[in-house]
């Protein structure tokens, strides 16, 4: 205690003590406010950070369930080529073995048919030759009897004038 001498001699409390007393209380209860803000700002951060780290969790998990799906449909569509693939490959063999036939079929028909046409060619070219030769070889016959029986006719003129002289 401290006496005031303003205040009439008597023994009043020294007041610094007194504020020094709020202020200290004042000092501790900023201090337990800032411990409690901090113990706040801490929890917030550490649910924040347990969230964020589910947030992410879920994310990849999501990420990689939509990953497998394209995985098995990529799977699925490679085994749907390779199915369409040995389809196909099967038509090609089977469309090529009957255009194979096909074309032995009308390969033996069309040897067939020519060999027809040459072998009829081949009767009507020999029945033409020897038509010619036989229509050659009457009008050569005509040809010569003509010539035989003009000889005769000269032969016997002949005769006859070398003979008829003598006789008469």
């Amino acid at each position: 205690m401290v006496k005031d001498e303003n205040a009439g001699g008597k023994e009043i409390l020294d007041p610094t003590k007194n504020v020094l007393l709020v202020l200290n209380a004042a000092i501790q209860r900023i201090d337990d406010l800032q411990r409690s803000e901090m113990k706040r700002i801490e929890d917030k951060l550490t649910t924040h950070t347990e969230y964020t780290r589910q947030l992410a969790s879920a994310e990849s998990e999501r990420i990689n369930a939509i990953r497998a799906v394209d995985v098995r449909a990529g799977a699925i569509d490679r085994e749907r080529a390779i199915a369409q693939a040995a389809v196909l490959a099967n038509q090609v063999v089977a469309s090529a073995e009957t255009l194979r036939t096909l074309v032995a079929t009308t390969a033996s028909a069309m040897a067939q048919q020519t060999a027809t046409v040459v072998n009829q060619l081949m009767e009507r070219i020999t029945l033409l030759e020897r038509s010619k030769y036989e229509i050659s070889g009457t009008r050569s016959g005509a040809k010569d009897t003509w010539g035989w029986i003009l000889a005769a006719v000269m032969g016997l003129i002949a005769l006859l004038s070398f003979v008829y002289p003598r006789i008469h």
